[in-house]
């Protein structure tokens, strides 16, 4: 089994979603605002391999107050749903600086939502702001974390193995230096695969099937065989996301 920790699924069509998604994977859909997470909710509620998150992307941060209510929309969702994923949130200083006074409290409502109902999977958009996101985080108590298409700085790799987080590397592992770096040095035992489908990344069409030549580019770059890596990232995934799984099988049966 293969691993997609972080894709925006609902940008394709169903047709599409058939070309892009095969059966032996397992998928995390995070979603971007309000109505991303409802369609998050309807394309697992499709498919057996697919799990949902709900939040809203630092990107769709602007005002405080229209912000805040999407995101009580959007916290009102996971409860009528019990979904246990929230993501993508975050911060990013490195795209959207100007508005991180309003990301940084949003952030803060999930963060408090995830506190008081615990058992909850932070799906984390960081750029740039690994550090300050890792500091928000810890000692939470949260289910899992993952720090998705991580390039930040490598001595934050033990802390965030100490505290049982992830990092998803992105099939711009092929092309990025900076991530090509983080994928040998990073534990494997921190590591999870991802798409971030679908989006382009400097000529790079990136969908879901592509995680098949991330785990090849992994298994290269720490001398492995793919299919041992392959494993790996699943057993790391089923370690602290199975629950997910474990979930959607309860509510169906």
């Amino acid at each position: 089994m293969y691993v997609d920790v972080h894709a925006h699924l609902y940008e394709y069509s169903r047709d599409e979603l058939e070309k892009h998604v095969s059966d032996d994977m397992v998928l995390v859909v995070v979603a971007e605002d309000y109505e991303s997470s409802k369609k998050s909710l309807e394309l697992a509620r499709s498919y057996d391999n697919i799990v949902p998150c709900v939040g809203l992307h630092p990107w769709n941060i602007r005002d405080l107050d229209s912000s805040l209510r999407e995101t009580e929309k959007i916290l009102k969702l996971a409860g009528d749903n019990d979904v246990r994923c929230l993501g993508e949130v975050g911060l990013d200083t490195k795209f959207v600086g100007e508005t991180i006074e309003v990301q940084l409290r949003v952030l803060k409502v999930f963060l408090e939502y995830a506190e008081r109902v615990g058992d909850i999977s932070l799906n984390l958009h960081t750029a740039g702001t690994w550090q300050q996101v890792l500091d928000l985080i810890r000692g939470l108590p949260v289910k899992a974390a993952n720090f998705h298409w991580y390039t930040g700085p490598q001595h934050l790799l033990e802390e965030i193995e100490r505290h049982g987080y992830t990092i998803s590397i992105n099939p711009a592992v092929k092309i990025q230096e900076k991530h090509r770096v983080i994928a040998k040095v990073a534990p494997l035992e921190i590591m999870l695969t991802e798409s971030d489908s679908p989006y382009k990344y400097r000529g790079l069409e990136l969908t879901p099937l592509m995680v098949k030549e991330t785990v090849a580019v992994i298994a290269e770059l720490k001398h492995m065989r793919q299919e041992d890596v392959a494993a790996k990232v699943y057993e790391n995934f089923m370690k602290r996301y199975g629950y997910l799984l474990e979930l959607k099988k309860t509510k169906t049966t």
